[in-house]
């Protein structure tokens, strides 16, 4: 049992590294919102929103113009706390960490939010790459969660939740 387990491991971490290298900054997940690329992109540099967006994944705080404090909370009692600073791009906003140690040659954690028009005037399709101080197999249903959840807000301005259903379905 214990070579298997030891497999599997080696296998998640191959596979870890082929994505990240695949991609600028890890696993991507796209979603169509039917609001222009000017609100989208306005309601993402909110840290008010992206905080409403995590939910119970965390929490984002403004410290400046363009510097947000990210703290991602884990299952067992403990944070995570990394800064970031605000890059604008022609196509979207990079929210870029500093390193754990501060040295250049080492990419800190980094959270990626690309726009383009989506196809027939449907809005605006906006695709998040990230890569963060956890494993990155839990990036992707984590940046699906939030994308989903930004999605539902802009257009419906609610979250959906499942807290005053009674039977939790």
């Amino acid at each position: 049992m214990h070579y298997v387990d030891t497999a599997k491991g080696q296998l998640t971490e191959l596979v870890e590294k082929f994505l990240e290298s695949a991609s600028r900054t890890g696993p991507s997940r796209t979603v169509t919102i039917s609001r222009s690329r000017a609100e989208v992109e306005r309601f993402c540099r909110d840290a008010d929103n992206l905080s409403r967006v995590l939910g119970d994944l965390g929490d984002v705080r403004a410290t400046g113009p363009a510097a947000y404090e990210w703290t991602l909370l884990r299952g067992d009692d403990e944070a995570l706390t990394w800064q970031t600073t605000l890059v604008t791009e022609a196509d979207g906003l990079r929210f870029v960490g500093a390193a754990p140690d501060g040295s250049a040659r080492e990419r800190g954690p980094e959270i990626g939010l690309f726009f383009a028009d989506a196809p027939h005037g449907l809005g605006t399709e906006v695709t998040m790459r990230a890569s963060a101080p956890v494993p990155g197999f839990l990036i992707g249903p984590a940046a699906f969660k939030a994308l989903y959840r930004a999605r539902a807000l802009l257009q419906t301005g609610e979250l959906p939740t499942l807290e005053h259903n009674p039977s939790a379905r």
